[in-house]
């Protein structure tokens, strides 16, 4: 009966313990975050000439809650933005077109984190959501090297997707430097052109430098 006793109450400290780490690692948090996306696709493609590649950068908050040291979810709010003057030869003409590209997303997602020592640890995670994406055209010059003032916006709604995977630093108990690279799909892309020219997903490959802090 007393070893009962005593395997019943290291049981229970034992519980305890787990319990209080358990609590201890889990609560609210946020991140902030900046990026730079390099573009993985054109933005518009053309019989001939030149076929755009946007890059962009931009920035995004985290809203995390994690449920103990390695399980979290989190919702993300963020922004890019980016542009680029493509020269255009074709037959019979020649210009120089400003591409701007702006996307609005929020993602809710997933995030799991494991030690690489104690205060060094890796991150992986997967988001879902939803994104605007404004494309604008904009014809800067003509044959003649004259400036023109044509523009062309098109904004458009979609599915948008994340995956990343990172390391993050420990700076105090509560807060940490983070770095990762992420995919990301955003499938609003608006096309600038009717009939058979058709807007792909935005694909692009970012690296994140970020800064997150739990309460």
């Amino acid at each position: 009966m007393k070893k009962t006793f005593i395997t019943l109450l290291a049981c229970a400290a034992l519980g305890t313990a787990y319990g209080q780490e358990t609590q201890e690692e889990s609560g609210f948090g946020l991140e902030i975050n900046a990026a730079y996306n390099f573009a993985l696709r054109d933005i518009v493609k053309f019989e001939e000439g030149s076929n755009p590649k946007v890059n962009t950068y931009g920035a995004d908050l985290t809203a995390l809650y994690a449920f103990n040291k390695h399980h979290a979810v989190n919702i993300r709010f963020g922004w890019n933005t980016g542009d680029d003057t493509i020269d255009e030869n074709g037959e019979g003409y020649s210009s120089s077109d400003k591409y701007e590209v702006q996307n609005l997303y929020i993602m809710p997602g997933y995030r799991y984190t494991g030690n690489i020592s104690d205060s060094l640890h890796f991150f992986g995670g997967a988001n879902l959501g939803i994104a605007q994406t404004k494309l604008t055209d904009k014809w800067t010059e003509n044959d003649e090297g004259e400036t023109m003032s044509g523009k062309e916006d098109k904004s458009k709604w979609g599915l948008a997707w994340s995956v990343e995977a990172g390391v993050m630093q420990d700076i105090t108990e509560r807060s940490k430097v983070t770095l990762a690279v992420q995919l990301m799909g955003l499938s609003g892309r608006p096309s600038l052109y009717d009939g058979d020219e058709k807007a792909e997903t935005q694909l692009n490959l970012g690296v994140r430098l970020g800064y997150s802090c739990q309460f």
